[in-house]
């Protein structure tokens, strides 16, 4: 996945690596990068394989927000509107020469050659579903029934007052949530999965996210994997609200590779 933190790179210029795609990709003119202003996007090619680069100041700061969606964008629109494999490096990969860029490629081209065909025709969703929050904890209260007697003990009560009862509070709550957040997590996998390659739990970005797992599938299978999340979140409305994001690049179903 990508570095969130700002990365100093040094002094002098470089080469800033977006990813890995077949050496017969074709870079349009009107393509930019991170930076500011925008560079222009280039290919560097080693044999059946090719890096997707533009050349940035070595002390330049990485890692505004800015830059994390160019960086994002760039490989979403080549994996997705260019329809062609891709493999994304880590951002804030940056090699000193267009050379080391080339020496790079030679010495992991059968690696990149394998892993982009693995990806052919294939495209990474994220399905997110986030609880309603006064159905979470009615649930909740339903099933624990210490929470419900420690919500009736401090109703009216001053909201400085009882700390050691509203931790206890929070602890159990926190817990429930949790274990049911790992049941959802599982339950929309198995619904999903009949339309994938592959799945991926991935950690809850909010304390509400009932579940938030990645898929892989086929280019060709998207709209019956959209039409089955309908579905689930048509099944689930009543205590859950359900967001796809995609298609994108395989952001979570790469292997290892420069900088990752």
């Amino acid at each position: 996945m990508t570095a969130s933190s700002i990365v100093d790179i040094g002094a002098g210029t470089g080469q800033f690596l977006y990813g890995v795609v077949p050496a017969d990709v074709e870079v349009t003119p009107q393509a930019r990068g991170l930076g500011d202003p925008l560079g222009p996007v280039t290919t560097i090619r080693q044999g059946d394989v090719a890096a997707l680069v533009s050349e940035t100041p070595l002390d330049v700061r990485l890692g505004r927000p800015e830059d994390l969606v160019a960086y994002r964008d760039l490989l979403d629109g080549v994996a997705v509107t260019a329809e062609v494999p891709v493999l994304p490096v880590r951002f804030g990969t940056v090699l000193p020469s267009a050379a080391a860029v080339t020496e790079l490629l030679g010495l992991r081209h059968d690696e990149y050659r394998a892993a982009l065909a693995e990806l052919d025709g294939r495209v990474e969703y994220v399905v997110r579903a986030r609880y309603v929050e006064r159905t979470l904890l009615a649930g909740v209260l339903a099933d624990e029934p210490e929470a419900a007697d420690l919500r009736d003990r401090l109703r009216g009560r001053p909201a400085d007052a009882d700390v050691d009862l509203r931790i206890r509070l929070g602890e159990i709550v926190a817990r429930a949530v949790e274990a049911r957040r790992a049941a959802d997590t599982e339950r929309l996998a198995e619904a999903l999965t009949p339309y994938c390659l592959a799945e991926a739990p991935l950690p809850p970005q909010h304390e509400q996210d009932a579940a938030r797992v990645a898929f892989l599938l086929e280019r060709r299978r998207g709209a019956d994997f959209t039409d089955a999340v309908r579905d689930l979140a048509e099944a689930w409305r009543d205590w859950a609200t359900v967001r796809t994001i995609g298609p994108t690049a395989p952001w979570d179903f790469v292997p290892s590779g420069p900088g990752r």
